[in-house]
């Protein structure tokens, strides 16, 4: 297993691995949609589907899930989503609350 400590680059962000998707097939055009690599297994299963969740990684304390696409050049296509809200700490308003009205 990797050692997952934050680098000391004041410039990182996040760090996270890919692997080949088991779900795509080559050969059936039914899954071309689904991206080439996604990230690495976890160690705990999901009891519906019978099958490992996916590593997911936070960026500032929010969620986040990878996968990429191989293109025709053979060049990677990263796509990373949102998957979760974060801590849950109540956003900041955009200006200080407006004094009541006096009438």
């Amino acid at each position: 297993m990797a050692d997952f400590k934050k680098p000391q680059d004041p410039n990182w962000v996040a760090t996270f691995s890919l692997k080949r998707n088991a779900d795509k097939n080559p050969q059936d055009p039914s899954t071309s949609n689904r991206p080439d690599l996604v990230l690495s297994d976890s160690d705990k299963m999901n009891a519906k589907t019978n099958k490992p969740y996916r590593k997911n990684f936070t960026i500032d304390g929010v969620w986040m899930e990878a996968s990429a696409y191989i293109q025709e050049d053979k060049s990677l296509k990263i796509t990373i989503k949102k998957t979760g809200t974060g801590n849950g700490a109540a956003a900041q308003p955009a200006s200080p609350p407006l004094e009541e009205a006096p009438w």
